[in-house]
């Protein structure tokens, strides 16, 4: 089993690999548009010196990639030398086709939306492709509660205009925007999942009852809260429940069936770990 778990992590960070090498060897390297982080930085250094920005992305990573190896473990290291040296490799022979379209808007966004796919099944195979990934793992230790899509928006987007800065093209850099941003938000919609929760707290006289139902009919989990009236002063259960999104609208119809004059309270969750949901290997993606 473990070897067939880790045959399959590769076979990711295989098919991670080609979707980078097509983003950006196809769609964003001929026309300059370099959405951030490492590859951008080498995007930029082969416009101005011919050296194949594969190679180029290879030659940045080797520090970061020892620093990752001290930090996170001999498995990422492993996994996410491999990635970056698949990426580099990729890039460099789809950089020897020509694009697909001469419409660099359409070119931004299915760069932007291959990069996010690649980053996305990489990091779920317990890799990364090196360079910002690497930075933005530290800082997802630091600040855990900062999405790494929404780091590398902050962080690229000041590549970004550099880059304007740097080529004196500001179309370029605006098309760069448009691929960060398209980058940004598929790769939190991959990791993290659209709103798939909800997080339920019902207040009831008859919350036995509810609770047993939802066991029953549902089987969610769910747990008892002890709380106090603050007008009358009562010591009251208040049933607190995880439920995916999909599964909400029966719990909805069995609270209002057992008691239709409950008051519920209901705040969406897109990041819950545990059984039935994410696991926690997840937190630092």
């Amino acid at each position: 089993m473990l070897l067939k778990n880790r045959f399959f992590c590769y076979f990711l960070i295989f098919l991670g690999a080609i979707a980078q090498g097509i983003g950006i060897g196809l769609f964003l390297d001929p026309y300059g548009i370099a959405p951030g982080g490492v590859m951008g930085i080498a995007i930029m250094i082969s416009n101005f010196t011919g050296f194949q920005t594969g190679s180029l992305i290879l030659l940045i990573n080797l520090p970061l990639l020892v620093a990752a190896f001290f930090f996170f473990g001999r498995r990422f290291f492993v996994r996410t030398t491999v990635a970056t040296f698949l990426v580099s490799v990729s890039v460099d022979i789809f950089s020897e086709f020509t694009p697909p379209s001469d419409d660099r808007i359409i070119c931004a966004i299915a760069g932007g939306a291959l990069i996010a796919f690649s980053l996305g099944i990489i990091f779920h195979a317990g890799g990364s492709t090196g360079g910002m990934d690497i930075i933005v793992r530290f800082l997802r230790k630091a600040f855990p509660h900062l999405k790494s899509g929404t780091i590398f928006l902050i962080i690229d987007g000041i590549i970004c205009v550099f880059m304007g800065v740097v080529f004196k093209n500001v179309n370029n850099a605006l098309y760069a925007f448009v691929a960060l941003a398209v980058c940004s938000k598929l790769l939190d919609l991959i990791l993290y999942g659209a709103d798939e929760a909800k997080l339920v707290f019902i207040f009831t006289e008859k919350s036995e009852k509810i609770m047993k139902s939802l066991l029953l009919n549902l089987e969610v989990g769910a747990s008892y809260l002890s709380g106090e009236g603050g007008f009358s002063g009562e010591n009251k259960k208040i049933i607190m429940c995880a439920i995916k999104k999909s599964r909400f609208p029966k719990l909805s119809e069995i609270v209002k069936e057992i008691d239709d004059k409950s008051f519920m309270v209901v705040s969406s969750a897109s990041e819950i770990y545990g059984k039935g949901f994410k696991k926690y290997s997840e937190i630092l993606l």
